[in-house]
């Protein structure tokens, strides 16, 4: 009876991590196509539609001149930037005069950079802006702090926050973060999406085939 139970159990853990390594098999071959569609995107970014509601995160599009920002900053603490603590300057976005969704600039040094005000210019003149999506929630990081709205300090990009900063609903599901080399020089999208999704299936493989070997050795040792 305690055999068969141990062969059991082995058998299980083999077959649950085999599993688990086919299911990261699968996530690879999911992350490789977004990364494809999203280097697809950067280099030849579509206009952005507001009827499209299921954009992948992270695709780059570009926006039109509907869409202006307005010189109201929130500024995202503790960010860095070359191994340099600045902040992440937070600004609305407008479409047809009304607010829209936010718009991430990138990294600043300091609260009182009077690049922010260029950059908004710069945006506002250029024709065509090429920006990235992310997905615009109510959600945080667990170890991240509260948005304290009373003292404007911000440590996240939160939609219900947003929204009681600015007294406006914001209806985009999406914000935007500028990708826009001549106005602005910032961050490659790609950097966000950690693709260790072979290593891990390697892992559970491994793991599947030890569990394999070591009920072969039990198994000869109580013959």
């Amino acid at each position: 009876m305690r055999h068969k139970s141990i062969t059991v159990f082995f058998l299980f853990v083999s077959l649950l991590t085999f599993t688990l390594g086919c299911w990261q098999l699968y996530r690879l071959s999911w992350k490789n196509d977004l990364i494809n569609n999203i280097n697809s995107s950067i280099t030849n970014p579509e206009l952005f539609s507001q009827e499209i509601i299921d954009y992948n995160e992270l695709t780059a599009v570009k926006l039109n001149k509907k869409y202006k920002a307005e010189n109201q900053p929130i500024f995202i603490e503790s960010k860095t930037y070359q191994n340099k603590v600045g902040y992440h300057a937070i600004i609305p976005l407008f479409f047809n005069d009304e607010i829209y969704s936010v718009l991430n600039l990138g990294w600043f040094a300091n609260k009182n950079d009077s690049n922010v005000e260029k950059i908004i210019n710069k945006f506002n003149q250029k024709r065509d802006v090429i920006v990235y999506l992310r997905f615009l929630t109510s959600k945080k990081n667990l170890f991240v702090p509260e948005n304290n709205l009373d003292s404007n300090t911000w440590y996240s990009i939160n939609h219900d926050d947003l929204e009681k900063y600015f007294q406006d609903t914001i209806i985009s599901p999406y914000y935007f973060v500028l990708l826009d080399s001549e106005i602005k020089f910032d961050t490659n999208p790609i950097v966000f999406l950690r693709n260790n999704h072979l290593n891990y299936s390697i892992t559970w493989f491994l793991l599947s085939l030890s569990s394999i070997v070591m009920l072969i050795i039990i198994r000869r040792k109580n013959e």
